[in-house]
């Protein structure tokens, strides 16, 4: 019987093939230059066109700066809104899956050497004469019959006995060295038998592994794939495959510098623009990221081509895969300017957004910042904040809802180019998880209870406040008197709803001035904060290059704070102008604690000098800030005479804290679920308005304040939407900084789980080492291993877990319960009729109360009764 040809016996042939040609050249990819010598052009491709500045942070903050690269990370939740004015806070490689706004350059793609085992290069078109004479060639070397390379002994043969295949498992299964069968032995296999193999395309047995896709769709992105494994290993005995192995790994340490290298000049140009603001600075800023992204999506599209099904490695592995995500910059060229153009369409649209002041039709220049988001937190007039929030969402949102749809058809693109089912995936694919949604959903049923009795207390100090004729006892409550645009942060309205207004919070600001602080010493006492918990000093080139405060030349920057790393692994700067105050503060020790983290996995390749997930950064800063917070720590730093320790105290505390974090936790939920299905296509976009809406009600307990339809895009009045920016992560770092938080109190010994002297929010890890410890074993890891591994290994915790939030708000739960109690008043909330319709005439009647759904209809609905009354009274005035 003639031998068949097997595909590992060719992919041997081809490896020591190219070992051969390995002498004449090495397959490298084919880079362009790192600063070629171009002059600045006039107009970029797909770049917003600059203008003069009319309001310069609207213009800088929201409309520039969002076609570009802005600083890895800032600091998103030290504003008024939660993470609302938050706009670039996402790391460079984290923004490449979700889009740049320039093409490649080069188009020239360099095919890499054909027989490389490497190499998803067509190998069954080589000249069948020339294989078989490098088959008797190579006949000799390493194989089990050297006088038949493809007989049935072969083990690269088809012929293959099964028999020794299955021993060659079994032997692999049962063997306790081996990773894989730790990770399943015991209770992580069925019935607890070690003898029983691992499936893992078996995506409903208990015993599978927590941190692998079983969906074959979207399987192993970043990790290796176990499918092929044992076929992989037989490669991996071949010293030939270690040659190439040995290649492929040179070729990634060349990616890594060169990398590196033009990540340094990109933030360079970005830095000086940022500090310096000006047309020369914007336009070299903009043309050196445009030669990053090119040079990004020249990696991106190479390294896919290498075969990843042959390695071994998991950490090769996992660093290949993370080079070769391009995101929306996988698209051709048409699509992606398409892409582009729609999302500075839709910004421009957002960034234009102004409304005439509230009976003043004259005055029509108001905007969102500064002028909107003030009138929203503090104004307590309910026609004012009603006008307000009905003009602006119809003015910056309803005029793009047809580019939005658009978009919504090249997500799917964009998923279909990036090898995933949906757009919905797609979103999602940072967090490696085949659950993930399912994940978020788990999580906010272990919080819902919480935030039930917070949203009942709020509703009826706002039904005192405005009167029970405008806010229903069991009724959701009206978005727009929430303090916040979005209603998704309800501090401001802390003047309201605070339960023992004579108990005055904390404000350690008049003592700081009266001491004589500056920027300078704020940032040397952030830096003192994270010595003290054994990590590393920044050093004096950190103070020498930062900017900490507004600078005395007269040049323009821009003042928001952001940690900025070169990617030089020593350069780590911070761009804020302080103020003198308890936020100026609570910022320094937040962009202090992203330094720390550049400062811990600087020694990583820099596709791996990341988060672990995109969220892991702002929830590592949130945790130090719930240190920092504390009157307890106030007092250790001499800001606080004594430590205050009422009840009273922690109620107001823990109630200013819930109005931020728990508050926001539905909103973004409900956001980003709202795209996961608008993309995936279980949404149709005609019903997206509605859709949206029904979510809020669903997990928030919101509604609009006016009734709603399809005429609307209520959306667009979020930056994160038009930008097209993930919104999900913030609802995952909210709860990851309370999981990293107790587990940094338990090591320290300064939360005890049932002791009242030590409760969880009282924590300060101020001066314990063991909590230092704990955050630098996070931190080393960077984006090196899959975040749910990184818990595992360091907390115990190996998925998102709303139990640390619980008890951190523990106290204010039983109070707000017992109050709930007192008070009679109703837990939950009822649906009270259709919030949104998608085709009324009067959507636009601007009805207003809390009972407009139940009591309005649709006026063709209501021509019998009208008619009949004009008829009665027709006849009435005839009798008289």
């Amino acid at each position: 019987m003639k031998p068949t040809t097997n595909k590992f016996a060719l992919a041997a042939y081809f490896a020591l093939t190219n070992c051969i040609l390995a002498v004449q050249a090495d397959p490298q990819l084919d880079l362009p230059p790192i600063n070629p010598d171009t002059q600045v052009p006039e107009s970029f491709y797909n770049a917003p066109t600059p203008r003069t500045p009319t309001n310069p942070l609207q213009v800088l903050g929201d409309f520039d700066r969002s076609q570009r690269y802005g600083p890895p990370y800032a600091g998103d939740g030290l504003n008024d809104d939660g993470a609302d004015d938050f706009r670039n806070g996402q790391t460079y490689d984290e923004r490449m899956r979700y889009g740049y706004p320039y093409p490649t350059r080069w188009q020239n793609f360099s095919r890499p050497v054909a027989d490389s085992p490497f190499s998803d290069y067509n190998n069954n078109n080589l000249d069948q004469q020339q294989q078989q004479r490098d088959n008797q060639r190579y006949a000799n070397h390493n194989y089990d019959n050297p006088n038949d390379r493809l007989n049935s002994n072969n083990r690269f043969a088809d012929g293959f006995d099964d028999r020794q295949r299955e021993r060659e498992q079994n032997s692999f299964n049962n063997n306790p060295n081996n990773d894989y069968n730790a990770r399943f032995n015991g209770a992580a296999v069925p019935n607890g038998d070690p003898n029983i193999p691992y499936d893992p395309n078996n995506r409903f047995a208990n015993e599978r592994n927590r941190f692998e896709n079983p969906y074959r769709t979207n399987q192993d992105r970043f990790n290796l794939n176990n499918e092929r494994y044992f076929e992989r290993q037989r490669f991996q005995e071949d010293r030939r495959y270690q040659i190439e192995l040995e290649k492929l790994r040179n070729l990634l340490v060349e990616t890594d510098q060169r990398g590196s290298l033009e990540c340094t000049a990109n933030v360079a140009a970005q830095w000086n623009f940022e500090t310096n603001v000006n047309e020369i600075t914007q336009a070299e800023a903009l043309n050196t990221q445009q030669h990053y992204v090119d040079f990004l999506r020249l990696v991106a599209e190479q390294s896919k081509t290498i075969n990843k099904d042959l390695i071994l490695d998991r950490r090769l592995y996992r660093q290949l895969m993370l080079q070769s995500e391009a995101g929306p910059n996988a698209l051709p060229i048409e699509t992606l300017d398409r892409y582009n153009r729609l999302i500075n369409e839709m910004l421009y649209i957002y960034n234009e957004a102004s409304i005439c002041a509230y009976q003043q039709p004259f005055v029509c220049n108001l905007r969102y910042i500064p002028e909107l988001k003030e009138i929203m937190s503090k104004s307590r007039d309910w026609d004012e904040l009603q006008h307000t929030w009905v003009e602006y969402h119809r003015k910056a949102g309803r005029e793009m809802r047809d580019g939005y749809e658009q978009l919504v058809d090249v997500m799917a693109e964009v998923a279909y180019v990036n090898n995933v089912t949906n757009g919905g995936e797609f979103w999602y694919l940072p967090y490696e998880s085949a659950n993930f949604r399912q994940d978020v959903e788990n999580v906010w049923e272990q919080i819902r209870p919480l935030y039930e009795l917070l949203h009942s207390y709020v509703r009826r100090k706002l039904r005192d406040y405005y009167g029970p004729n405008r806010i229903n006892r069991i009724a959701p409550i009206p978005s727009h008197i929430l303090g916040n645009m979005y209603a998704q942060s309800w501090t401001n309205i802390l003047d309201i709803v605070i339960p023992y207004p004579g108990r005055k919070l904390v404000d350690v600001t008049p003592r700081m001035i009266e001491q004589g602080y500056t920027p300078v010493l704020m940032f040397r006492l952030a830096e003192e904060f994270f010595t003290s918990i054994n990590m590393s000093a920044v050093g004096p080139d950190f103070y020498r290059n930062s900017l900490l405060e507004q600078p005395v030349d007269g040049r323009r920057v821009f003042c928001e704070p952001s940690a900025w790393d070169f990617c030089n692994r020593h350069d780590f700067r911070v761009k804020v102008c302080s103020e003198i105050s308890q936020k100026g503060l609570l910022s320094a020790h937040h962009e202090m604690a992203h330094i720390q983290y550049f400062l811990q996995y600087r020694h990583l390749p820099k596709v791996f000098r990341n988060g672990a997930n995109p969220a892991f950064h702002q929830a590592i800063g949130d945790a130090i800030m719930l240190s920092i917070s504390t009157s307890k720590h106030f007092q250790t730093i001499g800001l606080l005479q004594r430590s205050v320790d009422e009840s009273s105290y922690d109620i107001n505390y823990l109630i200013t804290m819930a109005l931020d974090k728990v508050a926001f936790l539905p909103y973004a939920l409900a956001l980003d679920n709202w795209r996961y299905d608008v993309f995936s296509g279980n949404t149709n976009k005609h019903m997206m308005n509605c859709h949206f809406w029904n979510l809020r009600e669903r997990y928030g307990g919101i509604k609009p304040p006016v009734l709603r339809s399809e005429k609307d895009f209520d959306l667009g009045a979020k930056y994160h939407v038009p930008a097209n920016i993930p919104y999900i992560k913030y609802y995952v770092s909210t709860i990851l900084q309370f999981q990293i938080y107790r587990g940094m109190c338990r090591v320290s010994g300064q939360y005890v789980p049932g002791d009242p002297r030590k409760p969880l929010h009282r924590c300060d890890i101020y001066r314990h080492p063991e909590a230092g410890n704990l955050l630098k074993r996070i931190m080393a890891k960077g984006a090196s291993q899959p975040w749910q591994t990184v818990l595992e290994e360091t907390l115990g915790e190996g998925r998102l877990d709303g139990t640390a939030l619980r008890e951190y708000f523990a106290p204010l739960e039983e109070w707000l319960r017992l109050e709930s109690l007192r008070t009679n008043e109703y837990v939950g909330w009822n649906y009270d009729g259709d919030y949104c319709r998608r085709s009324i005439e009067t959507a636009n009647l601007q009805v207003t109360g809390g009972y407009y759904n139940a009591a309005t209809g649709p006026v063709i609905m209501q021509l019998p009764i009208i008619l009949f009354v004009c008829w009665f009274m027709s006849f009435l005035w005839h009798r008289t």
